[in-house]
């Protein structure tokens, strides 16, 4: 059995990326996890039983988004060794970690922070964006020799695989991310959600557009649940608007048994939450763009708006409300781990064997 272990950027969240390192962990028998940073407190419960190995001290661990500027060298001393290969869960930090095994990058999106600035630059001050516009050259050089290092790079989707291409230079293997149920049991969050809902999940991110999905639900008929660290500051429950902040995973798969729709209204390189709610019978309603083109299949799984305006967006809504559940969770039952780790392990094998014979 080929021992791996995995790496990732900073364990401090609960997002999607984290939910694909837990998988793995679950489906590739992998008990030591290299990162960045780690709050136990602050993502999935699943990691308190790894052996996580965090560079920067957890009294900083809540930090770790302002300390931009060193991240790069930080990034650069934190070793990872042991086991027959490195598996690598990557958003713009964990591959410029210092291997000493073969690695394998999964690429949930090259950083936004350097090849997708406008996302993140307007939440900086003045002075810190000045700062990053000018060492970006710099900084954009050190990134792509990091992931030219790589004995194989993987895409989440094709929107990824693209967008690698476009900043590196390099090719990449799409394997779209493992899919299963959020949790074993499902239990009703605090806040009543009685009348009929659409559900968005986003943490508090320019790119996620939550103010779309509000605006398109309450078109639609629809009051809304937001589910992400953030969303309370949207509260609004006398305009049917549920800032539930975030829940357990117990309460989201409650939330996504019981909405009407999912809404996935910003730009994602894939959109897991689409499919989390698919496994539970709930169709989605997204903009044609992006991940969204490979996670939603119209009359299936769910509906797309022509464009990103609330109204295309609140009849891909009202469309999505009369798909079949149980098309919604076969379709969903597609992405599930096993299917993911089967294709994700020959891409393994292949660069441990010092990538020789065909590109799997």
């Amino acid at each position: 059995m080929t021992e791996i272990v995995l790496a990732h950027d900073y364990l401090v969240q609960v997002g999607g990326a984290e939910r694909v390192v837990a998988e793995w962990a679950a489906g590739f028998g992998a008990r030591e996890v290299v990162t960045l940073a780690y709050r136990p407190e602050s993502t999935y419960e699943e990691f308190r039983g790894l052996d996580v190995r965090a560079t920067i001290p957890s009294a900083l661990s809540g930090q770790v988004e302002r300390m931009l500027p060193a991240l790069p060298a930080i990034a650069a001393r934190t070793t990872v060794a042991g086991g027959d290969v490195a598996l690598v869960s990557s958003s713009g930090w964990a591959h410029r970690f210092r291997f000493e095994v073969p690695h394998v990058v999964y690429v949930h999106s090259p950083a936004r922070w350097l090849y997708a600035a406008e996302d993140y630059r307007l939440r900086l001050s003045p002075l810190r964006r000045a700062g990053l516009t000018l060492s970006t050259p710099l900084l954009r050089a050190g990134d792509a020799d990091a992931m030219a290092r790589a004995a194989a790079i993987v895409a989440n989707s094709e929107v990824t695989r693209t967008r690698i291409h476009r900043a590196y230079g390099l090719e990449s293997t799409v394997i779209h991310p493992p899919v299963e149920p959020v949790s074993r049991d499902a239990a009703p969050p605090s806040r009543d959600l009685g009348r009929p809902f659409a559900v968005v999940v986003a943490r508090d991110r320019g790119y996620k557009n939550v103010p779309l999905a509000v605006e398109a639900s309450r078109e639609a008929g629809l009051e809304i649940a937001i589910v992400g660290a953030g969303s309370e500051s949207l509260d609004d429950p006398e305009r049917g608007v549920h800032g539930l902040g975030r829940v357990s995973d117990a309460e989201l798969r409650w939330v996504y048994q019981h909405a009407e729709v999912v809404v996935g209204a910003g730009r994602e390189d894939f959109g897991l939450t689409v499919l989390e709610a698919a496994l539970e019978g709930t169709p989605a309603a997204a903009v044609a763009a992006g991940g969204y083109l490979e996670t939603v299949r119209p009359g299936v799984s769910g509906a797309h708006a022509t464009s990103g305006t609330a109204a295309d967006l609140a009849r891909a809504i009202t469309l999505a409300r009369a798909i079949d559940p149980e098309s919604t969770r076969e379709w969903g039952r597609e992405f599930r781990r096993d299917a993911h780790v089967a294709r994700l392990t020959a891409v393994i094998e292949w660069a441990e064997r010092g990538a020789s014979g065909p590109r799997p």
